[in-house]
């Protein structure tokens, strides 16, 4: 596609975020115009596709354009959702893609039951099609605490020391057989640009799946999606918008006495690493927010910022409920060595539960800390000056360029402007750890010990739609300020948040530090992202003190879109040492 036609469907795209909700007769056409350029499948790759309660399902999902086979440039949200054999959801992630691509991971709790299980993705956009759109891959969870896995159980041969080869990307392995703790490292060939720009996963785990059936890879979800039903139009002008630009949160105000209309609603994710936004409802009293960013924070406040706000109510838009009817969950057949492989991966996974604290993974800060205001702010930590006893006090001693005035016992902050012979009759806009504060008497009656710091923004600024003689933000050292109102204008609302980035563990035993703690990993290593952009890059893991049969697992797409899943078996033996 030219660059000129992805700029202007996506403009069009976008304007249905932007533009009014109401339901219009033409819509149908515009919105399957919109289709023809987000014609979206997800594929969703996993390190596994049979698991004991107490392990850990990895995964990543890769949004693709199904016109070009490549990576989605549009959908900026994904959603994974695992179901039961009663088609009930055991969890829900929401998951910002970048590059077309997320991954996460889910530890399986001893509640589950023993069965079939669907692991399903899809994006907003898929949601408007007749027709089921999202994938679904086959899972089997067995749970040893709960029941026993029985010889009535059909059996079947499998192949999992099968190599799976691709001429066009291949490992290079100096040996196949190593001992316990090893260091292990070895290339990725590739023949081509094509392969080495391309997105992979990276899974290295112990070959000792108890089912006879090999994971769905890639090539065959490429078939799958082929031959799926192509009449699928959009009948329906009630349609959930695409999240293009990010996190969309919407919703609709309402009141018995006042107008609706063109009223000012902001969102609040409280925290240090706030977000917050402003925006006015339309004709139809409905607001959306885009999140550009992800923000996992899960302490949201929507209000209504307006003198009368008592007169309205808020009311948050709930996700659309997935029709799983025509979901079917296939007979599945346990291979030869099911028992033993059960029986080990269990013992594993007790002992390797049991220094989770020691083996955690890490969970990755957000790089973007920048406030709203950026570097226009200046500065004052509370803690580089004397410390005040009130809010009154730390204003007037240490917070240069305001102050604050009391009238009829309530309190005000004022601004200075850059000419202080002039003050702007608007007010400034206040916030706490993000949070949007109209009536000051609570902020002046907090504990200023708890303050970290305080940022003011000078002249006039203009944040959403509406204007503001200046900015003064508070940060509180813990980040979770909580405001006193109450009412249905100032809501709560517990929303899927979306999934943390993590990196994973892995034991590094170049030192003794961890030479005495036991070492049952059955998952060696999991790479959600490997770059093969460096010509001289090696993967480097260790070896646990399991041993047996291990697979190497690359799976994705080439940068044109081609299908890679490539499988190679290295042996890891006792150490002489045991």
């Amino acid at each position: 596609m030219d660059r000129l036609k992805y700029i202007l469907l996506v403009a069009l795209a976008i304007s249905l975020q932007q533009s009014s909700f109401a339901q219009k007769t033409n819509s149908i056409t515009e919105l399957n115009e919109i289709d023809k350029t987000l014609n979206e499948s997800l594929y969703i790759s996993t390190n596994a596709n049979a698991y004991l309660t107490g392990e850990t399902l990895l995964y990543k999902v890769f949004c693709i354009d199904k016109s070009t086979n490549q990576v989605s440039k549009y959908s900026k949200i994904a959603y994974l959702q695992l179901i039961d054999s009663n088609k009930k959801t055991v969890f829900t992630h929401k998951l910002f893609l970048e590059d077309g691509t997320a991954n996460s991971d889910f530890f399986i709790p001893t509640t589950l039951e023993t069965g079939n299980y669907k692991l399903i993705g899809y994006t907003n956009w898929m949601l408007n099609k007749r027709a089921a759109e999202y994938c679904n891959i086959d899972l089997y969870i067995v749970n040893p605490y709960k029941e026993k896995v029985t010889n009535t159980i059909s059996q079947k041969e499998s192949n999992l020391s099968e190599n799976a080869t691709d001429e066009n990307i291949s490992f290079d392995l100096t040996s196949k057989t190593y001992t316990n703790r090893d260091l292990i490292a070895f290339k990725i060939k590739t023949n081509s640009d094509d392969f080495t720009k391309g997105n992979y996963s990276l899974s290295i785990k112990k070959a000792d799946g108890f089912l006879s059936q090999n994971k769905t890879n890639f090539k065959e979800l490429q078939i799958s999606n082929l031959n799926k039903n192509s009449d699928n139009a959009i009948h329906n002008t009630n349609y959930i918008l695409p999240e293009l630009r990010g996190e969309i949160i919407s919703g609709k105000i309402s009141s018995a006495s006042s107008d609706t209309k063109n009223k000012k609603v902001a969102l609040s994710i409280v925290g240090k690493n706030y977000v917050l936004k402003l925006t006015k409802t339309d004709a139809e009293s409905r607001f959306i927010f885009n999140l550009g960013k992800s923000n996992t924070g899960s302490n949201l406040v929507v209000q209504i910022i307006e003198d009368n706000k008592q007169d309205y109510t808020i009311e948050i838009d709930k996700p659309k409920d997935l029709d799983f009817s025509s979901l079917t969950f296939p007979t599945l057949s346990f291979n030869s060595e099911f028992k033993q492989n059960i029986s080990e991966r269990l013992i594993a996974s007790q002992i390797e539960n049991a220094y989770y604290n020691i083996k955690k993974d890490s969970i990755l800060s957000s790089n973007d800390t920048i406030p709203f205001y950026s570097n226009l702010s200046k500065e004052y930590k509370l803690d580089d000056y004397t410390r005040f006893p009130t809010v009154q006090e730390t204003i007037t001693e240490v917070v240069y360029g305001t102050y604050y005035t009391k009238n009829k016992n309530n309190y005000a902050i004022h601004v200075y402007d850059f000419d202080q012979n002039y003050e702007s009759e608007l007010p400034p806009l206040i916030i706490v750890d993000g949070l949007i504060i109209e009536d000051l008497n609570e902020l002046f009656a907090y504990n200023p010990k708890n303050i970290y710091k305080i940022n003011v923004v000078k002249g006039i600024y203009y944040y959403g739609s509406k204007s503001f003689n200046g900015v003064v933000a508070f940060t509180t050292k813990n980040g979770d300020y909580e405001t006193k109102l109450k009412g249905s204008f100032i809501i709560r609302p517990e929303l899927l948040r979306p999934q943390s980035k993590k990196e994973y563990f892995s034991p590094d035993y170049a030192t003794p530090k961890n030479a005495r703690i036991p070492d049952y990993r059955h998952q060696l290593l999991w790479l959600p992202k490997v770059d093969l952009s460096a010509a001289d890059s090696k993967i480097k893991f260790y070896a646990s003190d399991v041993s047996g049969k291990f697979e190497i697992i690359l799976e994705g797409f080439s940068s044109t879109g081609k299908p890679v899943f490539i499988k190679e078996i290295i042996d890891i033996k006792g150490s002489s040492l045991n």
